[in-house]
This record gives C-alpha cells, sequence and structure tokens, in this order.
C-alpha cells in the first residue's frame, strides 16, 4: 500500500522557504494527502541545497493557518504535555508511519525521540521538520524561555532565546530534550459566563476545546462547581457524558460541511479516540458514519464538485 503524506505540512514549508527568500515549489496534490515519496524528495532537496535550518523554522508559519482544524485543536493544549499528548492522538488518527515517543518527563522538562518502523527511522530533514513544528507550538502555547537540545551522547542546543540557532547534529537527530521555566495561563471563564446556567457554560467550553480529554473533574474546576453540584445540575440537559457527546458530534458536522478537511483530522478535533471510535459514536448520533453525512447534506463546490471526504488509510504529518 502506497504511503501518503499532508499536503497542507508542505505548503507550509513552501511558506516558511518563501519568507526567507528561498524559492521552493512543493509537490502538487489535487486533495489533502501527496504521496510520501514525494514529500521524501521536496525536503531532502530543501536539506541538501540550504540546510537543516529553514524546516526547522516552518513552524514560524503555524500562526497563519490556527483556523485548520488540526492546528486549532493542537494551540489549545494546556501545557507542553497535554501538547505532545495531542500530538500522539492525531499521529494515530493520520495513520503517520513515524512517532514521537515521549520517554521521560518531568514538570518542565520533556524528552522525546522521533521514531519510525524498524528499519525505517525518519531522515534528519524529516526529524528537523517535525522539531520545528513541535518547537513553534510549545511557544504558541505559552511555554516561555524554551530550550531545545537535540543529539544522543553530545545533545546540541539548537534552539534557545526565541530562535533556531544551529542544526541538530548528523547522529541522534530525533532524540529532543526540551525544558521551559513557565507556562502562561489561558484566559478562564469570561464575566459574562458566569450568568449563564451551567449547562450553557459547558456546552461553551466543551465547544470551545472539543478535543480535551475532559474530566468531570476538569470541568468543575473551570466552572468552580463542585463536582456532585456540578452532575446534578447537567442531569436535566443530558448529563457529563451526554453533553460533552452532543457538542463533539455538533462541532464534527459543521467542520464536515465547512471545509475540505480529512475525516480523520475532524476527528482528532473534536476529542474522539480514533477513527473507529469517531465513525461510531457520529453513527450512533446522526445515524450515518461521518462520510456518508457529508456528502448528503454537503452542499456542492462551485461547477458541481464534492468536496473530499476521505482519504487512504496510511499517511503521515
Amino acid at each position: 500500500m502506497e504511503e501518503y503524506a499532508s499536503a497542507r505540512l508542505l505548503e507550509l514549508v513552501q511558506r516558511a522557504l518563501a519568507a526567507e527568500g528561498v524559492r521552493a515549489v512543493a509537490p502538487v496534490s489535487g486533495g489533502a494527502l501527496l504521496p510520501l515519496a514525494a514529500k521524501r524528495r521536496f525536503i531532502g532537496e530543501i536539506e541538501r541545497e540550504h540546510g537543516l535550518l529553514p524546516l526547522l523554522r516552518v513552524g514560524s508559519t503555524l500562526s497563519a493557518v490556527s483556523s485548520d482544524p488540526a492546528i486549532a485543536a493542537l494551540l489549545k493544549a494546556v501545557d507542553p504535555h497535554d501538547l505532545f499528548e495531542r500530538w500522539r492522538r492525531l499521529e494515530r488518527f493520520t495513520h503517520s508511519r513515524h512517532r514521537v515517543v515521549v520517554r521521560d518527563r518531568g514538570p518542565r522538562r520533556l524528552v522525546a525521540e522521533h521514531t519510525g518502523p524498524p528499519g525505517a527511522p525518519p531522515g534528519t530533514a524529516e526529524d528537523a521538520l517535525v522539531l520545528g513544528v513541535l518547537t513553534a507550538l510549545l511557544s504558541l502555547c505559552g511555554a516561555r524561555n524554551i530550550r531545545v537540545a537535540a543529539g544522543g551522547a553530545a545533545p546540541v542546543t539548537v534552539f534557545s532565546d526565541g530562535a533556531f540557532t544551529a542544526p541538530p547534529p548528523g547522529s541522534g537527530s530525533g532524540l529532543w530534550r526540551f525544558t521551559w521555566s513557565s507556562v502562561a495561563p489561558a484566559p478562564g471563564t469570561g464575566a459574562e459566563d458566569r450568568n449563564r446556567g451551567e449547562a450553557a457554560r459547558t456546552r461553551r467550553l466543551f465547544a470551545a476545546d472539543p478535543a480535551r480529554r475532559w474530566t468531570l473533574g476538569c470541568l468543575s474546576a473551570e466552572l468552580g462547581v463542585p463536582a456532585r453540584s456540578l452532575q446534578r445540575r447537567l442531569a436535566g440537559a443530558g448529563g457529563f457524558s451526554g453533553l460533552l457527546a452532543a457538542v463533539r458530534s455538533e462541532v464534527a458536522a459543521e467542520l464536515l460541511l465547512s471545509g475540505d478537511h480529512p475525516v480523520g483530522v475532524i476527528g482528532f478535533a473534536c476529542g474522539y479516540a480514533d477513527q473507529p471510535h469517531f465513525t461510531r459514536r457520529f453513527a450512533q448520533r446522526t445515524a450515518m458514519t461521518p462520510a456518508v453525512y457529508r456528502s448528503v447534506f454537503r452542499s456542492p463546490a462551485p461547477g458541481g464538485r464534492e468536496g473530499r471526504a476521505g482519504g487512504p488509510a496510511e499517511r503521515t504529518p
């Protein structure tokens, strides 16, 4: 089976290179995916001609695509550890052949490794690209004074003082050590929300970040209402689990009809564990799979073409 890569990611590479005055033409795709071999050739040529630093800086363009469902879900992470957990779920949804595995962690540090199947590890260009994106996401999620080192026995500091200053070493380019001094707190519930009923406030919070691993305890803390009292007050609206399921399916339905985002990306952005879980839960509420729902209810695009409803099962970020 042929493996695939994200066309959006290569668009970001092209945009970041253009900002540095480097002209590079990304492979063209008719949809959200393109063959993995095309991605590897493209970023391999960039590494040979310009080195790894331009690939590390690709994350500087992420703020321009924050409306993308997957990027938006990643940017709502409450801290670096939550960000890496969300990234892990995104890899599972996209059936990525390469994974970022957390090897060690602490309150203000994290060690991760970019790995692949036996005998097929990521190349240095792929390591640099993913490292650059994750480092940018850390900053956008509120981590302060980020420092990143790469390499095995003799790690090299590649990011400090808000900029990439050196490429990863040739050996161990996929082994990364992240540290940060603090995380800027996310904005709390607005004053205008405090006069709403708990069910309405809960819906608002769920809809703002459906990808979050919501529990009754964290919802209770967000609303400032004891968990037992909150359970009673939400009972008439379907309860905690019923409200969360309803909001996730509503947000998913809106995304299915409003863009060409792959079904797997939408499932990740809405907090489902994996694509079968998304399909099963969505069908329970709508009697249709996500792909069928999109084909039935979505208006044709100009010229009579329907938006792309899905993609090959094997792909990589």
